[in-house]
């Protein structure tokens, strides 16, 4: 039924789970820059935890991409139509256009705080109407759409493939949307909205009348106008298999003839004892509220601790002890920045083999855990040899990799008040004197303070709690 992909040329030692075919195949891309979509927010309010681990997984996916010296060509889409919208915007007495906006502008802002790079492009709905329109005017010529009195719909019936991605059975299934039920006149149930007609304010003009778009057409227009008709990778949460990608495959397959996407990647879910976060569900934490206790570095330690597909489970325990440790990466690195020594041929050796292998983790279906592993074998070998050697190229391979996750960490040390630094002198001093009683207390006065000491071979090093 459809046009085979541009050849495949580029192979990569990388494999990927693919949804697709629920097996991991290796990575083939059309060049040198990889083509990846990502379906983004539907802004009618702050994103909640589960948005960013989606947002940090992918994140990580591009940023290792990069690391392997390919382009990537990322967009991600703002939906800014949609029903959800039109009912929180009259909540809130605006309109659906300044509603979007309103959380378009906290959706980059939750980026910037999330450390997430930024995409190449973030194409809105309400900025690709046309291409809307056209692509349906396509699906009606092939026979896939059809009109009724309260908008267009797709003809599930008349595209065979449909339930490839999701492995649905269209008989036993019926296709569901985010949105209110459809009831009127479809030729089956599993058919599914392109346009809705509507007489209210939120409309555009089209050739069957005013109304606006449905959700799953938005994402395959914006995707072919951004990437073209066929493009490498395809990301989303898991929730998002059916069926909103399910329908994304039907509306662009059926239009074009061609196939859609070569890899389809989906990321797991956040849970709260077990059950998806959602704000359907009302058990969400929004992204501010969480950034609110615990840093940047704390929430992506937090992601990449879990393989990408796999479900992640919320709660203040796990996320207080990713506090922990990401701080203590953080002290570590402090202390690697102080090494002194001559270079060891040994040591070199090692670090390359730990690097090689956090390679060999993320090129098999970017698998963080094992690639932490490697990472903590870096922190291991460091710290034996801080006194012994310079681990300050151990230090610069160290930063490398954990960038690809998204973590940054400082080489300054943060300033202190003058009463502060006041009293560790004098901790010192009493110390050289051996006047342990004063100098315990000063410590213990410095703890209070939030200010942890360190006694080292080169001296006393401090750190906030």
């Amino acid at each position: 039924m459809f046009d085979s992909l541009a050849p495949l040329k580029v192979k990569m030692a990388l494999k990927v789970v693919n949804t697709l075919t629920r097996k991991k195949e290796a990575f083939k891309s059309k060049g040198k820059t990889i083509e990846m979509y990502v379906c983004g927010p539907t802004v009618y309010g702050p994103g909640h935890l589960g948005h960013a681990r989606t947002y940090s997984s992918y994140d990580i996916i591009k940023r290792y991409l990069e690391f392997s010296n390919y382009n990537v060509k990322l967009i991600m889409n703002i939906t800014d139509v949609h029903d959800d919208m039109i009912s929180q915007a009259k909540k809130e007495g605006i309109s659906m256009k300044k509603l979007g906006e309103k959380y378009t502008k906290e959706f980059f802002n939750e980026l910037k705080d999330l450390n997430i790079e930024k995409a190449s492009e973030y194409p809105k709905v309400s900025e690709h109407i046309k291409e809307i329109i056209d692509l349906i005017k396509k699906l009606e010529k092939n026979g896939l759409a059809y009109a009724t009195d309260d908008g267009v719909y797709f003809r599930v019936s008349k595209f065979k493939p449909y339930g490839k991605l999701s492995k649905i059975k269209i008989d036993k299934e019926k296709t569901g949307t985010r949105v209110r039920t459809d009831k009127y006149e479809k030729e089956t149930v599993q058919d599914f909205a392109l346009w809705k007609l509507d007489d209210g304010d939120e409309f555009w003009n089209s050739p069957w009348g005013r109304g606006r778009p449905g959700w799953h057409i938005e994402c395959s227009a914006m995707s072919m106008k951004q990437l073209g008709e066929s493009f490498d990778i395809h990301g989303g949460a898991k929730d998002l298999i059916f069926p909103h990608h399910e329908n994304e495959i039907a509306q662009s397959e059926g239009a074009t003839k061609k196939n859609f996407v070569n890899y389809w990647l989906h990321a797991g879910l956040i849970t709260i004892n077990g059950q998806k976060m959602s704000k359907s569900l009302g058990n969400f934490t929004t992204i501010p509220q969480i950034l609110n206790k615990y840093n940047t570095n704390t929430l992506r330690y937090f992601f990449s601790q879990s393989h990408y597909q796999s479900p992640l489970d919320y709660n203040d325990k796990v996320l207080q002890e990713s506090k922990i440790a990401s701080d203590r990466l953080q002290d570590f690195v402090l202390r690697a920045k102080e090494s002194k020594g001559k270079n060891n041929a040994t040591f070199e050796s090692e670090i390359k083999k730990i690097k090689q292998n956090f390679i060999n983790a993320m090129d098999d279906n970017f698998n963080t855990p094992v690639a932490w592993a490697e990472l903590y074998r870096l922190v291991s070998l460091m710290n034996k040899n801080l006194n012994k050697i310079n681990v300050k190229s151990g230090l610069k391979v160290f930063l490398e990799l954990t960038n690809t996750f998204g973590l940054e960490f400082s080489l300054k040390v943060n300033n202190l008040d003058s009463e502060i630094k006041k009293l560790i002198v004098e901790r010192e001093k009493a110390r050289k004197n051996k006047d342990f009683k004063t100098a315990d207390s000063i410590r213990d006065k410095l703890r209070q303070r939030g200010i942890i000491l360190e006694d080292t071979p080169s001296g006393v090093r401090w750190k906030q709690q």
